[in-house]
């Protein structure tokens, strides 16, 4: 008899423990975010649309990139945009984000000076996140 009494209050104590740490976790809350580069397979987002805009002077050179970017999948939207055009070593320039419509954002990445050659392209990698690029 007092077997299974022991076996009662450890049973007892196992289904208090398992629903106070379910309240725990049941109190956890996350907002949605996403984040995506290159081609890796992640929850990010779709860039489509890509436009060269050439120099009307001097066609070797580039005065902005244009895209759209929109959710891979959610409707998390993107809020910070950086390009890079030399893969792996160039620099990481910043984009501005035009007004989304039906989830698809309009970027705009411009180069003034100094321009982007056309012969210095090698890779086109986007970097997207739904958060804003705090201050350094």
């Amino acid at each position: 008899m007092s077997r299974n009494i022991k076996v009662l209050l450890v049973a007892v104590v196992v289904l208090a423990l398992a629903g106070g740490s379910f309240a725990f976790a049941a109190a956890n809350s996350v907002p949605d975010s996403a984040a995506g580069y290159k081609a890796n397979v992640v929850s990010g987002y779709t860039v489509t649309n890509i436009v060269y805009d050439l120099n009307a002077t001097n066609p070797t050179l580039i005065d902005k990139i244009t895209f759209n970017i929109a959710p891979s999948s959610g409707t998390v939207l993107a809020a910070t945009v950086k390009i890079q055009t030399v893969d792996g070593t160039g620099t990481w320039n910043d984009c501005s984000l035009g007004t989304a419509t039906l989830l698809v954002k309009p970027v705009t990445c411009t180069y003034a000076d100094p321009t982007l050659a056309v012969a210095d392209i090698d890779a086109l990698n986007v970097v997207a996140s739904s958060s804003l690029d705090p201050a350094p």
